[in-house]
């Protein structure tokens, strides 16, 4: 009864069923009083993050929206892949742009405005402004920490939302023996895994490897279409680490990560390789003064078949920085100079084209007291094709008592224009349009007035400013609730435009897109986040985000009462009010996520279900009101998706693991008849997956 499906209650019941099916699962073979809350056996271990800080610092006791990851979340969760660990985080929702490319979308913004790094060091590979996350493998992550709002005053430019940092393993945990690790997942649509990981720790030696093969023969939602919605792949993985102690004030700590990915796209390979370097020099002047001295090499590169003709992208990021870290009286510094050197080459570039930044960043985080903390910073970074930007940032924590503490940061984040908004030289003749950036616009058309007029030879940084305002309270050991309230304003927008003109040598029937900067938006919302520990054995957590985006010059123009819309084809045209206005495109007014943990020590197995729920959104203005979404749009319906996983120890030498994604089979299927021109609104169905890790 409590699973049976209806048109109004279905969502509502499936959350139910879930429960009820999971405390079922969990009460079998507990023993007696195993259910009564034991506060004496609750352990609040000090998390440990260094992202928002660029030092390390307790988890609680950092003055910024925050979240940890553990590497122990993502091996309940059974996945390989990052994208399925992120999304399941508060505030995260991953969503495709017009051209099909997936991206994160934090507090509301875009993918392009959030830092993605690997041990502190941005990844590379935006060709159409997102980053593809499947090509990093969770095999060797340590903990993944998220930080939210404007981060530019430390990392620069595209934190203007935030950024994930992926941390490494390279933590080495035996000594003088080494420590071998196998892992393999199988599951449908011909679905597999394969990872190994090695671990050695002498006196002065650490040695880390791992390797991760990854293939799937892919999956089609749409069968009338003829590309699938995601080809058939096989992707290999390999990374090594090491550390070498000098002297107990002298250690170099070193990665080299390669990752290969072949695509089968119908009678086509695409391929794909990168690579990072990163070396690390940690040099302890004093008990007070350490100077660490960084190098960072990264190339990404692509071949693949557009329109029957060869098409590369290759590029390269190197990044040499000198940091200090002073510990003073009540408080610490850190400052940092650096430079950065990035070259894209690429099919719809006339040449090569170069970036050259160099940087300066200083940051004094002051605590006077055990209840207050300041963190003052600011960054300058200096361009050659662009203009500069400064970046400061403050934020603060005050703990009111022993169970609440308050927290709040307002910053300035930039994104700098990338080369394709610069120097892109697009023809696609198939689909009667260009796309040129500005300053290839210039360099082709530079004597025609209507481009002078037009189109600006220089774009600005987009730039913005975030406010974030937040709550940490527990009020028993055993709960732990947050809250974050959050705006974001952007200026400068870059957007693309049609050229309204003739240019010479071009048909007039073809469009012509350009780059400006025009638009301003915000976003502004509240999360909530909270943990109840019910037991030794048994943990809930969940979180939840409001959002509301929107366009300051859409808003303008509906309160001006210029703006005409028809609720249906055969009515006639309405004003536009503001009670009607629904905001920027794929944005959801609701997420939420719901996580159930369970232990049971005496047979050694656990258990978990997790859900995520992404409400209502539209794609784009469905009823000709000016380009802007409205209530009376069309929208894609709300869904729930939920994944559970069970694992198993066998004496400490192996964990087997027993798991479904999409549990209850949401395929978005209606979502079709809607929109029958994009896979972005159908979700992959019920897959089933095992796995095997083998510990020596």
């Amino acid at each position: 009864y409590i699973c049976k499906k209806n048109s109004q209650r279905m969502i509502l019941n499936k959350v139910m069923c879930v429960g009820f099916v999971f405390l079922l699962f969990v009460g079998y073979g507990q023993h007696k009083n195993q259910y009564a809350l034991d506060t004496n056996r609750i352990h609040n271990l000090e998390e440990v993050v260094v992202t928002a800080t660029r030092t390390e610092r307790q988890l609680s006791s950092v003055p910024l929206a925050v979240t940890l990851v553990s590497n122990k979340d993502i091996k309940r969760a059974g996945t390989t892949r990052l994208r399925n660990i992120l999304q399941e985080q508060t505030g995260i929702v991953f969503v495709k742009d017009a051209s099909g490319f997936e991206g994160i979308q934090m507090q509301g913004l875009n993918a392009a405005y959030t830092l993605i790094l690997v041990d502190g060091f941005p990844l590379i590979g935006r060709s159409a402004g997102v980053l593809d996350l499947k090509r990093i493998s969770v095999n060797n992550i340590k903990q993944i920490e998220i930080v939210k709002g404007p981060s530019s005053s430390l990392y620069g430019s595209e934190a203007i939302g935030g950024v994930i940092n992926i941390i490494t393993d390279t933590s080495m945990k035996v000594r003088h023996e080494g420590s071998v690790q196998y892992y393999a997942k199988g599951g449908e649509r011909n679905e597999l895994d394969l990872n190994t990981n090695y671990t050695y720790q002498g006196r002065r030696l650490g040695i880390q490897t791992g390797m991760n093969y990854n293939s799937s023969a892919g999956y089609d939602l749409s069968p009338d279409s003829p590309r699938m919605t995601n080809d058939p792949y096989e992707n290999f993985t390999g990374n090594i680490g090491l550390n070498y102690t000098f002297h107990e004030n002298f250690k170099l700590n070193a990665s080299q990560r390669y990752y290969q990915q072949k695509q089968h796209v119908l009678s086509n390979t695409n391929t794909l390789k990168e690579y990072n370097s990163n070396i690390k020099l940690e040099h302890v002047i004093s008990k007070n003064v350490r100077l660490d001295y960084t190098f960072y090499r990264t190339t990404y590169e692509t071949k693949s078949m557009f329109n029957g003709s060869l098409s590369y992208y290759n590029q390269i990021a190197i990044r040499p920085e000198v940091r200090a870290i002073v510990k003073v009286k009540n408080g610490k510094f850190i400052g940092g100079i650096g430079t950065s050197f990035d070259a894209l080459d690429r099919t719809f570039f006339a040449k090569k084209e170069s970036f050259e930044t160099q940087y300066l960043y200083g940051q004094y985080d002051f605590t006077p007291s055990k209840d207050f903390n300041l963190i003052v910073g600011a960054r300058y970074d200096r361009h050659n094709k662009y203009k500069s930007a400064f970046s400061p940032k403050v934020s603060a924590r005050y703990r009111l008592n022993d169970w609440m503490a308050i927290k709040s940061s307002v910053g300035f984040g930039f994104k700098a224009p990338d080369f394709r908004e610069l120097f892109f030289n697009f023809n696609n003749s198939a689909g009667g349009y260009l796309v040129y950036g500005v300053r290839t616009m210039h360099e082709l058309f530079g004597q025609n007035t209507q481009v002078i007029d037009q189109v600006s030879k220089d774009l600005n940084p987009e730039n913005s400013i975030g406010y974030n305002v937040g709550f940490q309270l527990q009020p028993m050991p055993a709960v732990k609730l947050a809250v974050n309230l959050f705006r974001n304003d952007i200026k400068d927008l870059i957007n693309t435009a049609v050229f309204s003109g003739a240019l010479p040598g071009v048909n007039p029937s073809t469009r012509v897109f350009y780059y400006e900067n025009r638009s301003k938006v915000y976003t502004q919302g509240v999360e909530l986040d909270a943990s109840i520990k019910i037991s030794d054995h048994m943990s809930i957590s969940g979180g939840y985000q409001l959002l509301t985006a929107r366009d300051k010059e859409q808003e303008a123009l509906i309160k001006s009462g210029s703006v005409y819309f028809r609720p249906t084809p055969s009515s006639s045209s309405q004003r536009l009010t503001m009670d009607a206005y629904a905001g920027l495109a794929n944005r959801s007014k609701h997420t939420a996520n719901l996580k159930l943990f369970y232990q049971n020590y005496k047979h050694d197995y656990d258990a978990t279900i997790r859900t995520i729920y992404r409400s209502k959104y539209a794609l784009y203005d469905t009823n000709n009101s000016q380009g802007i979404i409205d209530a009376f749009d069309k929208f894609v319906r709300g869904n729930l998706l939920v994944n559970t996983s069970f694992s198993k120890s066998i004496d400490k030498l192996a964990v087997l693991q027993l798991g479904v994604d999409n549990l209850f089979n949401t395929t978005g299927a209606k979502n079709k008849n809607l929109f029958p021109n994009t896979d972005a609104v159908l979700n992959v169905g019920r897959t089933f997956f095992g796995s095997v890790q083998i510990n020596f």
